[in-house]
């Protein structure tokens, strides 16, 4: 039983760190660390990067892989839309 509560934990984990990546990114774009056109630049290691991050803290099926990458990939969209509404042309 210890072994489910760790991964349990450790998906919840997970899961709530994922879910801050717009804040995080956000804020970055409002102190002037990265812009907008940074962000969509670099989707290409955004997508490669939550895969890997998927792969590491999540049990190694496929599904659980899929289930928190595809909401890291969404969510880093949705930063970029975010950045874009933030920062004016």
């Amino acid at each position: 039983i210890s072994e489910y509560l760790s991964l349990i934990m450790r998906l919840i984990f997970a899961f709530g760190l994922a879910f801050e990546l717009p804040v995080v990114l956000l804020l970055m774009v409002r102190a002037g660390l990265v812009s907008p056109e940074g962000l969509a630049e670099k989707r290409k290691f955004a997508i490669v990067i939550a895969f890997v991050a998927a792969a590491i803290l999540t049990p190694p099926d496929v599904v659980s892989q899929l289930l928190l990458a595809l909401p890291i990939i969404a969510l880093y969209e949705v930063s970029i839309i975010g950045a874009r509404i933030l920062v004016p042309k």
